[in-house]
């Protein structure tokens, strides 16, 4: 009879952690962060996945560098939509100049969005916080963007 207890403890162990697996996989999303790639390798996953990328140019000693690494992409909400919708790319454009000339970078943080065939979406210079960081992510990983304004995507959206 002793045994009954211990069976029912056990398979209710395992019924808890069965269920708390997809959340436990959903924190380790977030607290792992944007999981940033070399331009190089940024550029091949995104042709391999056919995925937009999501390119920050950034600098050590860049003041609103830091403020975006520690509030921006710290959201939980933004790390996520990146990950999931995006091949993020950080380059620090002191380092990798050459690649900063090659966009036109001209102050910092300078974000840009790269089309699954390469081209150009559009960029954004300085500071983005959090709340409008979702709204450009979601208005470029919508293909929005190809169909109307990011004033009437603002708009339509909730």
């Amino acid at each position: 009879m002793k045994k009954y207890p211990t069976l029912i403890t056990l398979i209710l162990v395992l019924a808890i952690a069965w269920m708390a697996g997809p959340a436990t996989t959903m924190a380790a999303q977030h607290s792992d962060g944007i999981q940033w790639l070399t331009y190089d390798e940024g550029l091949r996953r995104g042709e391999q996945e056919n995925k937009k990328l999501f390119l920050v140019f950034n600098a050590d000693w860049c003041r609103y560098c830091h403020q975006m690494e520690t509030e921006t992409f710290q959201n939980p909400t933004v790390i996520a939509y990146v990950n999931r919708n995006f091949i993020p790319v950080s380059v620090n454009s002191d380092r990798q100049h050459d690649i900063a000339q090659k966009y036109g970078v001209q102050g910092l943080p300078s974000t840009w969005f790269i089309a699954e065939n390469g081209q150009r979406i559009g960029s954004r210079p300085g500071y983005i916080p959090a709340d409008e960081m979702l709204k450009i992510l979601k208005y470029i990983g919508s293909d929005s963007y190809l169909k109307m304004s990011f004033q009437a995507f603002l708009e339509k959206s909730p």
